[in-house]
């Protein structure tokens, strides 16, 4: 799973360890019938994806919305943005190839609506391939894009079921319903999800927000991208084994080594934010040093560390360019090895 660098969640890792209940067929039964995947993730998304390539293709074409199923009151409908403040958005960098005269200073947009405790909220869905394409070509043409009527995931599943009819019918169903729940949540949770359905239809969607100005996108990547990994540890349900991890970058280790040189029972930590998942901090810096620190109870997912006792930290290797790299060498060995090198 892409899990360091993507930080929507992918149609495959919705699927991350889907009950037995949902299917019990295996990896290489679905790869003698319908073709190689990456993961068994991505082979039992396989009717998930054609059933989103179609939805969205009926959407575009049919001026459809969409009622998302087995969730109340939550559905995929246009958004119509016209006069100023269409004219301001443009400026701002939104609708940059939306045609002024052709589209008669209107412009339009996805979206994914559901209904919370208070109100009503909305994820942008930005579309990419063909559907992009469609999209702006219908606006150009001066399609108004407007709800023409409601379609429900039945009027797609005859399709479905003759596409996958090694299936039956009521596990295409399940399987269906199992992402588009797994998918609400996960928005719900603060997630952004990533559809990729080019195996059946040269379309791609993101649900979710995207900036143009680097320093608010990378603010985004980082909050998004942790919430996609508590996410799937969720899912899979591991249990905790007692870990929590910290990076220390080289100025945060020199005075980690200057704090503690004649310490002999607690090692100091300046304002570190101690981790359950360990990938969560590769994306800080270019060069981190990788700690582990025992600890007896579950404390979060995260929590501020001012100090802990030197035989529960454990030196477990480096990030480079947020790739980890293990080690087999203690945290003193490793102190003596970066003064080694200073001299």
């Amino acid at each position: 799973m892409r899990i360091l660098f993507n930080h929507g969640l992918t149609i495959g890792e919705l699927y991350s360890n889907t009950p037995q209940s949902i299917t019990s067929r295996k990896w290489s039964w679905f790869i003698e019938r319908y073709g190689s995947t990456s993961s068994y993730e991505d082979a039992i998304s396989d009717p998930f994806k054609y059933a989103i390539g179609l939805i969205f293709n009926d959407i575009l074409d049919n001026r459809n919305r969409f009622i998302v199923p087995g969730v109340p009151e939550t559905y995929i409908d246009f958004e119509m943005v016209d006069g100023d403040k269409f004219t301001y958005q443009r400026q701002c960098g939104r609708f940059q190839n939306i045609d002024f005269i052709e589209s008669d200073f209107t412009g339009y947009a996805l979206r994914y609506y559901y209904k919370s405790k208070a109100y009503q909220k909305n994820y942008q869905i930005y579309l990419g391939g063909e559907l992009k394409e469609k999209f702006l070509n219908g606006i150009n043409s001066g399609i108004k894009y407007y709800t023409i009527k409601d379609t429900k995931l039945e009027d797609f599943l005859p399709k479905i079921y003759e596409k996958f009819s090694e299936l039956s019918q009521y596990e295409v169903k399940k399987l269906i319903l199992h992402g588009f729940r797994r998918m609400h949540s996960s928005l719900k949770y603060g997630c952004a999800v990533s559809l990729n359905t080019k195996k059946y239809f040269n379309c791609v969607a993101h649900i979710g927000a995207i900036y143009l100005e680097p320093s608010k996108q990378l603010k985004e990547y980082s909050i998004r991208r942790d919430k996609k990994l508590r996410k799937i540890e969720a899912w899979k349900r591991t249990p905790f084994d007692g870990y929590y991890y910290i990076g220390l970058n080289e100025s945060a280790f020199e005075q980690f080594i200057e704090d503690n040189k004649t310490s002999r029972v607690l090692l100091y930590f300046r304002n570190i934010m101690v981790r359950k998942i360990k990938e969560e901090i590769y994306y800080k810096d270019k060069h981190l040093y990788i700690f582990r620190i025992k600890e007896e109870k579950f404390r979060g997912w995260l929590y501020l560390l001012k100090d802990v006792k030197l035989r529960n930290v454990e030196y477990i290797g480096e990030s480079i360019d947020r790739k980890f790299s293990p080690s087999n060498i203690t945290w003193k060995e490793l102190i003596k090895k970066y003064e080694k090198g200073k001299c």
